[in-house]
């Protein structure tokens, strides 16, 4: 349990629901009683409502407003009820059964789109484990069928599209991880700690263990997120590795969100070990590439040394069919390493109307929303971000793009030019070189020349105590409303705005003095063009190599990124030191995968592979009921499989072990090993005639 600092003016019952988990444990039964059926008077039980089942978010709201209302009470209500039956009483458990089943049709009607990554997996996990609970089969049938189409729907890109979020992957995993701990369906169980298994190794991937920090990009957050304070994934992870970095408290953000204390603490977690060792360690350079929506083209990179991690987003996050923007996202983020508490800073980037800035009330506040949209290529350390409006009816009297640097303290520097800047605000021309050395890094910023949709658009450098931002702007006057981006489109629209920057990075120990990195920094070049045809290509070149993207300003969509003159294809996923040494992890749909000294062979279905040669580890899902041949090699190890269905193989050949695990019947599993492995399907011994 963790005590509150502050009280709120609300009261949520999610919180009421974790509270009778307490009660219940401490035998205050009648108060857990009461705290539930408090809970259960804000369902919408009226027949013909268009959310009867749901349930209000807030005890303040006055109907049901947000629509996960159900989703988060029955996540609750159900192991309430699973685990107290005896002690809440026949009466209450009658008022609960029918309560989750109202939720299940509600449930069933609103069926959100798998793109709705937490949601999605909140639908499964409630429908398994609420009709079991009910002994109603078609909900079990229902959500089994939702786990096998989410698979499929993340397969069908590589990373989960609701990817990266330090709140929501918190979510994800303990959805996944309920159905794989408390399912009866012992298929079903394992395809969803399959599905944990995947969830954590996308957080490995971006993991920094010595920052321990989520590297960007991240698709959806609040300020915890951006600001590196601690949230419901962090406090996940700390359960694992019990770091005390994991629960520090950070001065960029004005208040805490951890939450979920009693949910996590009741989860039972299967995150596998060789997972839990990417989250301990990494050898550096280390750079994750992964693809969350291939229809739209969304694609992240995560770039990594032991000073800093750096990444962006190729588009703007946005979710369901058609897909709607949403704007809690962060397309470009660097966390780095600085002595004194907390022990890292943050840069972070936003389009901004209004001037809005964190320590407002509300998500346009406090969680600092990004209300642009953008397109980014990033090669190693360096990236191009690029930034148009949304359309928008509403009078503004500020437009504007800003990165900002959180963490900027004594003993920093930062230069315009050949300026050192020491009052502030500090004019900034177009294509001037911004060069700042903080904690263990030096940055390089250089903002493009940006529309102006006034008259003289400003760009600086501000500071404000230990943030400083750079703030490139499309407007700054009388509040006005722009007809060209009312809908963008109509007479007037003539493509979205210019508004971008470049960004490249470099840790203290390559540059050890401000003069050396200011003279890197003179050495960047960035070019910026715009045809007939409103396509623009940025190109930033270093002594390096070079990045460059080509975008239209008529609708932002990318159109080619490059890096050192070779088009930039995204893999579904791939992450591990550059070197290739030490852990590695691919998604892939080749019929050949080579990865280290592990090769597999079978159809193009998507499988997820991992190696470490130095442990000589390999793990390989195919998370497929379609039957293919498949044949895994090591030097040392061979293993076949004429129908390989929806398996995954463990390979230990230090242990001397090969784990085969599968959802239903498993076929003849050939293995032929130097070492002499042992086999285990589904945790027993195999018989001979199955070897």
């Amino acid at each position: 349990m963790a005590r509150l600092r502050e009280a709120t003016d609300f009261h949520d019952p999610r919180g009421t629901l974790a509270y009778a988990h307490v009660l219940l444990r401490a035998g205050d039964v009648d108060r857990a009683q009461r705290a539930v059926r408090g809970v259960l008077g804000m369902q919408e039980t009226r027949e013909g409502d268009a959310h009867c089942g749901n349930f209000r978010w807030l005890l303040e709201d006055a109907g049901v407003n947000d629509l996960n209302g159900v989703e988060f009470m029955l996540d609750e209500l159900i192991p309430l009820l699973r685990e107290y039956r005896e002690a809440l009483g026949d009466g209450l458990c009658e008022e609960m059964r029918r309560a989750i089943a109202l939720g299940l049709e509600e449930i069933e009607r609103l069926d959100v789109h798998p793109s709705y990554t937490n949601i999605a997996l909140s639908d499964i996990a409630n429908s398994v484990l609420g009709g079991e609970l009910l002994g109603e089969a078609r909900w079990v049938e229902r959500g089994a069928e939702r786990l096998d189409e989410w698979l499929a729907f993340t397969d069908a890109s590589g990373a989960p599209h609701e990817f990266n979020s330090p709140t929501y992957l918190g979510v994800d995993i303990l959805r996944a991880a309920a159905v794989a701990e408390h399912a009866r369906d012992r298929g079903v169980a394992f395809r969803a700690r399959v599905a944990e298994e995947r969830l954590w190794q996308h957080v490995a991937a971006h993991w920094h263990p010595g920052l321990a920090q989520l590297g960007g990009a991240h698709s959806r957050e609040y300020f915890d997120g951006w600001s590196g304070a601690g949230g419901l994934l962090k406090l996940l992870i700390w359960r694992l590795l019990g770091s005390v970095e994991l629960r520090r408290e950070t001065p960029y953000a004005r208040r805490s969100r951890e939450e979920g204390h009693v949910p996590v603490a009741l989860a039972t977690l299967h995150c596998p070990d060789y997972v839990q060792t990417m989250l301990r360690e990494k050898a550096y350079p280390f750079v994750a590439r992964e693809t969350a929506d291939a229809a739209r083209g969304i694609d992240i990179t995560t770039h990594m040394t032991a000073d800093y991690v750096l990444g962006t987003a190729s588009r703007s996050y946005a979710v369901g069919s058609p897909p709607e923007p949403w704007p809690a996202f962060t397309s470009m983020h660097l966390y780095f390493r600085r002595d004194g508490p907390p022990g890292y800073g943050a840069l972070y980037s936003r389009y901004a109307i209004d001037d809005s800035v964190p320590g407002e009330g509300g998500h346009r506040g406090d969680d600092h929303y990004d209300v642009g949209q953008h397109v980014a290529a990033q090669h190693g350390n360096v990236a191009i971000v690029a930034y148009g409006l949304t359309p928008r009816l509403r009078a503004s009297h500020s437009c504007r793009l800003s990165v900002r640097l959180l963490g900027f303290g004594e003993g920093d520097e930062a230069w315009v030019g050949e300026r050192r800047v020491d009052a502030w605000p500090a004019p900034v021309a177009a294509g001037e070189t911004v060069a700042i050395a903080t904690g263990d890094i030096h940055i390089t910023l250089v903002p493009l020349a940006p529309s102006d949709m006034g008259h003289g658009a400003p760009i600086e450098l501000t500071r404000e105590g230990g943030v400083v931002s750079l703030d490139i702007y499309n407007y700054k006057g009388q509040a006005k409303s722009f007809w060209e981006h009312r809908s963008q489109a109509g007479p007037f629209y003539k493509g979205n705005v210019r508004n971008a920057f470049a960004i490249e990075v470099a840790g203290r120990s390559d540059y050890p003095d401000v003069d050396a990195w200011r003279r890197r920094a003179a050495q960047l070049r960035v070019s910026d063009a715009v045809d007939d045809q409103y396509r623009r290509t940025i190109t930033c070149t270093t002594p390096d190599g070079a990045v460059s993207m080509t975008y239209s300003l008529w609708d932002m969509s990318l159109i080619e990124r490059r890096a050192d003159g070779e088009v930039i294809a995204p893999p579904m996923s791939r992450a591990g030191a550059a070197s290739g040494d030490g852990p590695q992890l691919v998604v892939s749909r080749e019929a050949s995968t080579e990865l280290g000294r592990l090769t597999v062979e079978s159809d193009a279905s998507a499988k997820w592979v991992f190696a470490d040669d130095d442990a000589r580890r390999y793990v390989v899902v195919r998370p497929s009921d379609a039957a293919a041949a498949m044949r895994l090699r090591t030097p040392d190890t061979v293993i076949g499989c004429d129908a390989f269905g929806f398996r995954r193989i463990d390979v230990d050949e230090r242990a001397g072990t090969v784990s085969v695990e599968t959802a239903g019947e498993t076929g003849a599993v050939r293995v032929r090993s130097s070492h002499g492995l042992r086999v285990i399907v589904n945790g027993d011994e195999a018989a001979a005639e199955r070897v």
